[in-house]
């Protein structure tokens, strides 16, 4: 199985997606993305709620 996020899953108009392995895998990438591209130092746990809830699970 794979996990996927998107930007836009969460509101946010970006074309940011991504995917990996295992959510433990993803979250990392979400989160260097929403610093650089965001500017999001840390995210807050309403924020982190709304993305674990967005993550979606896919059979590769």
């Amino acid at each position: 199985m794979t996990k996927k996020f998107a930007c836009r899953d969460i509101g946010i108009e970006c074309d940011f997606t991504a995917e990996a392995a295992s959510t433990e895998e993803l979250v990392p990438k979400i989160a260097e993305h929403a610093k650089t591209a965001h500017n999001m130092e840390q995210i807050d746990e309403a924020t982190m709620a709304k993305i674990n809830a967005a993550i979606k699970e896919e059979q590769a």
